[in-house]
């Protein structure tokens, strides 16, 4: 579904982001991508979702080659990513349910078919009862799954959360992962998380893939094994 094939990138002021890399995350996987800061982890998101172009080597989604793909095609396939950032990044001054319709909207979705998925994701994210609540009204967990609902909207094949819990405490940190985890289950959807919340990651492991200094350092199936907590924890 994914294909990394030797992929290299080099910023224009000389930095290398991405060393040789080659990797494959199949349909349906859920799937950690840590790293500390400037290990190239973010870059090799941009290159996924077709915002960045590799200097070499190919990225395969769905048979697309997406460094080959023209700009005008660009937000068509990215109709098959959604994206949960860490600062949410809400319309203030919408609703929950206008949130999240919004996504919908501008790709076109009929009304017919966007109010029923709209409440079908916001009982998915357990945040039905806030739907006529604004932002500001909630908490940051609230906020975080409000930004998941509208990512999931559309039924993307692909979605990317990036340092999905960077702004919660411990406990709605792993409500959090919990929450992906059932869209991974229940929508099929392919989960892939960047992080460098490794307290987060070892309490619910999964395909652990880290980055450093733009290679893979580690890919781990089943997540990772102690020494390469203390490890990546005294590294970053």
């Amino acid at each position: 579904m994914i294909k990394f094939d030797k992929v290299s990138k080099v910023y224009k002021n000389g930095t290398r982001a991405l060393n040789d890399i080659s990797l494959e995350i199949n349909e349906g996987e859920f799937v950690y991508i840590i790293g500390k800061t400037g290990s190239g982890k973010s870059t090799l998101i941009k290159i996924l979702d077709g915002e960045e172009i590799p200097s070499s080597g190919t990225v395969t989604v769905f048979d697309t080659n997406v460094g080959k793909l023209k700009k005008r095609k660009v937000p068509l396939y990215r109709r098959n990513i959604g994206v949960v950032f860490q600062d949410f990044r809400l319309l203030p001054k919408k609703t929950v349910f206008e949130n999240v319709a919004y996504a919908m909207e501008v790709v076109d979705t009929p009304k017919d078919q966007l109010r029923p998925r709209v409440r079908e994701v916001l009982k998915l994210v357990e945040l039905t009862e806030k739907s006529s609540s604004y932002p500001r009204e909630l908490s940051g967990g609230q906020q975080q799954r409000v930004a998941i609902a509208r990512a999931i909207a559309n039924r993307p094949k692909i979605l990317i959360a990036d340092e999905p819990t960077g702004n919660l405490d411990p406990k709605m940190s792993g409500d959090i992962i919990s929450l992906f985890e059932r869209i991974n289950e229940e929508e099929g959807t392919t989960v892939l998380i960047v992080t460098h919340d490794i307290h987060t990651v070892k309490a619910h492991p999964k395909r652990t893939i880290e980055i450093d200094s733009g290679h893979v350092a580690r890919d781990r199936a089943e997540g990772l094994k102690d020494e390469d907590n203390k490890t990546i924890l005294q590294e970053d």
